[in-house]
């Protein structure tokens, strides 16, 4: 059960918002499209697949099935997606610690690390017109 999320409905409007707004600062969206992956978020407890691919011109990113086979997956609770995407969880622990399981090569989306805050400002705001400001770290 999760600590966070009712349903699988809410994690992946919260993501799916966060993106929009992050992507919309150009030089964001610049970086991840350097990246030149599909990188596929495996979250559970609930269950939600989300993918970001920028291996074409333009960047795409959704949830369920991805247009191919990922280059990059990592598998993670949604509890610690929320924890991740809120800047209050850190990544490379979460690998060494296993809480967040990476395949493939994931040299490259690693280096967005340092934007993590301003997706979690993004994600803050998300969070905030979903009506779910008690759940803002």
């Amino acid at each position: 059960m999760s600590e966070f999320w009712n349903n699988a409905e809410e994690v992946t409007k919260a993501i799916i918002g966060m993106f929009d707004k992050t992507f919309e600062d150009p030089v964001i969206r610049a970086k991840g499209e350097g990246i030149k992956n599909l990188v596929v978020f495996n979250y559970h407890d609930p269950d939600v697949k989300i993918w970001v691919d920028s291996r074409g011109e333009e960047m795409k990113y959704g949830a369920g099935d991805p247009p191919g086979e990922a280059d990059v997956q990592m598998s993670l609770s949604s509890d610690d997606a929320h924890r991740t995407w809120s800047n209050k969880f850190n990544v490379m622990l979460g690998i060494t610690r296993k809480k967040i399981v990476v395949t493939g090569n994931a040299t490259k989306i690693l280096k967005l690390i340092p934007l993590q805050r301003r997706f979690a400002v993004a994600y803050n705001e998300v969070l905030r017109e979903m009506g779910k400001e008690s759940i803002i770290l």
